[in-house]
């Protein structure tokens, strides 16, 4: 497994499997890997590899239930797992009292839950473990670029060092003060031998200078001067970032713009119809169509809404699109994390009504969130 696979840890009890895997697959629909520690009460082989993924994650989530508040092993890997810094994430998924000892932390509530994965708290639970990867990926970034500083610094200081030093001047030739006297000697006498008499002086030459044609009337040079052309001129460059279009169907979806205002970003796109008259029906979050985008760190952000028309929903919206025409869609994302500042992919989901079929690959990539 990668990183990325073992940043969450799933402690759970054997009854409680069911509910465990309906867990999995929700985080797993939010680009969130889950390992499962399954089978804990089995045997060492078991206790050992639950016990190395715990020391590799980021975060550990335990489902309390009844039956898990009973389980010491289950409580001591737990504990262990605070005692260890690691991020404690509990979940009731009965109405039962938290062991004391974690009492300090603000559980989730699942209780009841069919495994809806728009459900509130799953959301929530989605919006905390992502929000604290991103914390922690800018942390050790940081750190790691402190240390490549900090290791130029020293190897800066010490380069000076040896150089000021006389033994290390005298290696590269700089200056040896056994030379220096020396030096001004050879010099000298070399002057004085290379310095000729007058009886050695050659007899100047006098040259008569050649008149030069004159040309009376010259034609002028009709040859037009080439033009140079920067290649690295941003007005002549190809599209990019918000000047991206894609052509789908007869479709003509344009970029105009990605503006974060907050913790809020809306992307604003320009669609043209070439064909006849026809509906096209534009998703936000619906439950199996939805526009999204990825950010740099590889993470998935589905649309809160859709606009077209003055007419904005949560799921989608239709319209009538008139042949040549253009209208402008509006995507709407909330809760945006205020360090992604940049698109990795933007992805619109869409369905025309002359086709049963998504329109596919509508995508947009590398924009960089203006303000």
């Amino acid at each position: 497994m990668n990183a990325r696979q073992n940043e969450v840890c799933l402690l759970y009890s054997e009854s409680d499997k069911a509910i465990a895997s309906l867990l999995e697959d929700a985080l797993n629909y939010y680009s969130i890997n889950v390992w499962q520690a399954q089978n804990i009460s089995i045997g060492s082989k078991i206790i050992n590899q639950t016990t190395e993924m715990l020391d590799k994650a980021k975060f550990v989530i335990v489902l309390w239930s009844n039956n898990s508040v009973k389980s010491a092993l289950l409580k001591s890997l737990a504990s262990e797992a605070k005692k260890n810094n690691k991020i404690l994430i509990p979940v009731l998924i009965e109405n039962i009292k938290i062991p004391g000892e974690f009492l300090d932390i603000q559980p989730a509530y699942l209780l009841n839950w069919d495994g809806d994965h728009e459900n509130e708290q799953i959301v929530k639970l989605w919006r905390l473990i992502q929000d604290k990867v991103l914390k922690y990926r800018s942390k050790k970034v940081g750190f790691n670029q402190f240390i490549a500083i900090l290791g130029l610094v020293l190897t800066g200081l010490s380069v000076i060092i040896a150089i000021t030093t006389p033994e290390v001047r005298c290696f590269f030739k700089l200056q040896c003060s056994e030379n220096t006297s020396s030096e001004k000697t050879l010099k000298s006498s070399e002057v004085t031998s290379q310095s000729p008499t007058e009886t050695d002086l050659p007899n100047p030459i006098k040259s008569t200078p050649t008149p030069q044609p004159i040309i009376e009337n010259p034609l002028p040079n009709k040859t037009p001067a080439p033009t140079l052309t920067d290649k690295n001129n941003p007005s002549i460059q190809q599209e990019t970032g918000s000047q991206q279009s894609v052509e789908v169907e007869g479709f003509i979806f344009k970029l105009k713009s990605c503006k974060r205002l907050n913790e809020n970003v809306k992307c604003d796109v320009l669609i043209t119809n070439t064909l006849k008259d026809r509906e096209l029906r534009l998703y936000g979050n619906y439950t199996s169509k939805r526009s999204k985008f990825l950010d740099l760190e590889g993470i998935t952000y589905p649309a809160d809404s859709v606009e077209i028309d003055a007419i904005k929903n949560n799921y989608y919206v239709s319209t009538q699109l008139i042949q040549n025409a253009n209208v402008r869609l509006s995507v709407s994302f909330i809760e945006i994390p205020l360090q992604v500042n940049k698109i990795q992919v933007l992805n619109i989901e869409a369905e025309g009504f002359d086709s049963p079929k998504s329109l596919k690959d509508i995508q947009f990539r590398d924009i960089v969130l203006s303000k």
